[in-house]
């Protein structure tokens, strides 16, 4: 089970991921799960063209999602 989890491609979790936060946000319309799907593309985008280690991934959406929340509540003010 382990070898095929190694085998995944990151990326595409990340992008799965932010399109289906998006999505439910056309469902829960709070404006709050859009931008951690943001933050969530801008993870699977960064993942697919530079090498970045599944930690560091966690950390980047973490703190992203942090950021763009905040942006995202000062933007609709």
């Amino acid at each position: 089970m382990s070898e095929w989890l190694d085998t995944l491609s990151t990326h595409w979790f990340w992008l799965v991921l932010g399109i289906s936060l998006i999505l439910a946000e056309w469902v829960a319309r709070g404006r709050y799960l859009m931008w951690v799907g943001l933050a969530a593309l801008i993870i699977g985008t960064a993942d697919y063209f530079l090498p970045i280690t599944l930690a560091y991934q966690v950390a980047m959406f973490v703190i992203l999602s942090v950021l763009t929340v905040f942006a995202g509540k000062k933007f609709h003010q």
